[in-house]
């Protein structure tokens, strides 16, 4: 096929779009209709995994306890036994005095009558990957390496529930991106398949006078990649408005589960990632519908 040729099928494919607008204008809406429930479906898992994945972030912390009669420097020796443990990326030495002094502060009618600080140092752990932190909140239990070691809090718990449910939403929300991915195809197909069979006289005559199949499937494909771009650019702007509409509502809700979690996907990267799978959609819905359809005109 000459250049010349592939510039007239272009300039034929937005021709028949002009010229059958009705069609063409149902074609679009549906497009894009099922991008924005897909790609607001697809949207919406990423955030949901993203939430879900920082939230194990908030338990990345263990709580050392000490016996009360361990001394000072001893505990500042249990501080760089911990720091060289495996998944420990910060250790905190809270003194005793600093929490007794918090302590009387916040409340101080629970302490009248106690002269001596009864409460022990306290050791701060940060962990590099709260999912290991089950490993090392029992290593720090072992009393052969750590007999000053009175008492450790973790969340281990918490975390594996956390851990799990991200990826139990990764599983259902690829699941559901796969559904609606091919659910979005047959739609397509079926549109493009009613815009050819609007056309079959035309594409009859064409085949009679000698043309190619390829000179008749090239201008309705690019109907179809017209339509799933430009659909999917239309719901991009959609999803993006109603996006920062819940991302506001979200945000006033207040509770520290739904803190701020920056998206890595910004709104370009929505809008490419969109508009490729609408012109994948639109490019393969055009080539099923076509495919036999017209062998039957």
């Amino acid at each position: 096929m000459r250049l010349s040729s592939i510039g007239y099928l272009i300039h034929d494919c937005f021709l028949n779009i002009r010229r059958n607008g009705l069609m063409s204008l149902a074609a679009l809406g549906t497009v894009t209709m099922a991008l924005t429930v897909l790609g607001a479906s697809l949207w919406t898992a990423h955030r949901i995994n993203e939430y879900a994945q920082q939230q194990p972030q908030k338990f990345n912390i263990i709580d050392i306890f000490l016996a009360t009669s361990t001394e000072r420097d001893i505990a500042l020796s249990i501080v760089d036994k911990v720091k060289i443990l495996p998944n420990v990326r910060k250790v905190l030495l809270v003194p005793k005095e600093k929490a007794w002094n918090e302590f009387q502060s916040s409340d101080p009618s629970l302490t009248v009558g106690i002269e001596n600080n009864p409460l022990p140092d306290k050791l701060e752990v940060e962990t590099i990957d709260p999912a290991h932190v089950n490993e090392l909140a029992a290593a720090l239990r072992d009393k052969t390496q750590f007999p000053e070691v009175e008492k450790v809090n973790d969340a281990g718990q918490e975390v594996r529930t956390m851990l799990g449910f991200a990826r139990m939403i990764r599983v259902i929300g690829g699941a559901a991106a796969l559904g609606l991915f091919a659910a979005t195809l047959l739609i397509v197909q079926n549109t493009i398949r009613l815009t050819v069979y609007a056309r079959r006289r035309e594409i009859r005559t064409m085949q009679l006078v000698g043309a190619t199949p390829g000179f008749i499937r090239l201008p309705l494909l690019l109907e179809g990649v017209f339509h799933g771009v430009l659909g999917a650019l239309l719901a991009s702007i959609f999803i993006l408005l109603c996006g920062r509409e819940v991302s506001r509502f979200v945000a006033a809700l207040q509770s520290p589960l739904l803190s701020d979690v920056p998206s890595q996907l910004g709104p370009r990267q929505v809008v490419i990632g969109l508009t490729i799978i609408g012109g994948c959609v639109g490019l393969c819905g055009s080539f099923l519908s076509m495919r036999r359809f017209l062998k039957q005109i």
